[in-house]
């Protein structure tokens, strides 16, 4: 028997050819994948990251410049550390101490990131998106402090501008009293008001001058009639200037020591009342109609007060004691009455999406921030 191969050849063949053809499919679709791959991940790759543009204005303790040129500060601080921890670059740019401004660079594009002690107000609420806040404090009314000592409340009372008005009057009655018994003695009495008119007058007023104090040395002494009868009524008038001056004098320290105490206990419409031109306080103040004198900053609201100026000053707690702490120490004394609660946070632009790995970074370090700022302020 005979077997045909005939059949089994071309079988063979197509075989053959059917492995070659996948073959081949499996090595164009191989490199057609693998370039469609690499086309994918060049597309996707990340490239540099941006370097964001930071807002900081000089506004201790939150943020301020220290003598080599670095920011520092506990918002500063702040945003270093989650920077660091979500690995951000960045630059800082420096702004003016004004909200409305640093909005407006945020809205603009000018900046990313406003790192600074910006309070959380409804007004700036409706422009930016703020993070969740990192400290809470308040508005704060502060004096000028009562722990002032005799000393100084004498030396503050002798250099006041009611003693110099006082001691001119004095000052010119004895004079008058003077030039009156150099009238009438200067020719019979020769030896004690004679002389050249100055001369003559010169000692005519070193005797009102003695006599009104109740020395009394005796070197000149009138010898007329005329001049011992102005001399009688201005020995009582001398005593009586002199019990009133005594008097006046004695009170008017005892106010500049405890005057301070007393202005605490007013209301603030009862005040001459300070703050920042502006400002969160100038708004507050507006709000509930007291009006008050306003200054470019928070130094200049407290130069003011120590001055005398004004009686308090209106300002947000965290600078006001920051102030006070560095340069003000043991002059200014801050009260425990709370006027209005203020918040501070970051801000972005609307729909950033950095808002949430920062606001999670921010709960992360709620602790940590509430003792930083206790022991900071």
């Amino acid at each position: 028997m005979v077997s045909d191969r005939s059949g089994v050849r071309p079988r063979r063949m197509r075989f053959w050819a059917g492995i070659a053809a996948l073959g081949t499919l499996f090595l164009f679709g191989g490199s057609l994948f693998s370039g469609i791959a690499a086309d994918n991940i060049r597309a996707f790759s990340p490239g540099p990251a941006p370097v964001l543009r930071v807002a900081a204005s000089e506004e201790p303790p939150f943020a301020w410049r220290d003598p080599s040129g670095e920011w520092q500060g506990m918002a500063i601080d702040l945003w270093r550390e989650i920077a660091g921890d979500l690995g951000l670059a960045y630059r800082f740019v420096d702004l003016p101490v004004d909200p409305v401004a640093v909005v407006r660079a945020l809205k603009e594009g000018r900046v990313d990131v406003v790192a600074l002690g910006l309070a959380v107000t409804p007004e700036l609420g409706r422009e930016v998106s703020y993070s969740y806040p990192y400290y809470s404090s308040s508005l704060a009314l502060a004096f000028r402090s009562e722990s002032t000592s005799t000393a100084w409340a004498v030396l503050h009372f002798l250099f006041s501008r009611e003693f110099a008005y006082v001691m001119g009057g004095l000052l010119f009655l004895t004079f008058l009293a003077g030039i009156m018994i150099w009238l009438v003695e200067r020719r019979e009495n020769p030896d004690h008001f004679g002389g050249k008119t100055l001369h003559g007058i010169g000692s005519a007023f070193w005797w009102a001058a003695v006599t009104m104090t109740t020395i009394g040395y005796g070197d000149k002494v009138p010898r007329t009639p005329k001049g011992r009868a102005i001399a009688l009524v201005w020995m009582f008038v001398g005593v009586v200037l002199i019990s009133f001056f005594t008097a006046w004098v004695t009170a008017g320290v005892a106010v500049e020591k405890v005057s301070n105490q007393s202005l605490q206990q007013r209301g603030m419409e009862g005040l001459r009342l300070g703050c920042v031109k502006g400002g969160i306080g100038e708004k507050f103040l507006s709000g509930e109609k007291i009006r008050a004198l306003t200054f470019p900053t928070a130094k200049d609201c407290l130069a003011a007060l120590i001055a005398g100026k004004i009686d308090a000053v209106v300002l947000r707690e965290p600078t006001l004691r920051y102030l006070v702490r560095t340069a003000h120490a043991g002059e200014i004394e801050i009260t425990p009455r709370t006027l209005e609660r203020i918040d501070y946070a970051f801000a972005f632009p609307r729909g950033s999406s950095l808002l949430g790995p920062v606001n999670e970074a921010i709960i992360r370090r709620i602790g940590q921030l509430s003792d930083r700022a206790r022991h900071g302020f």
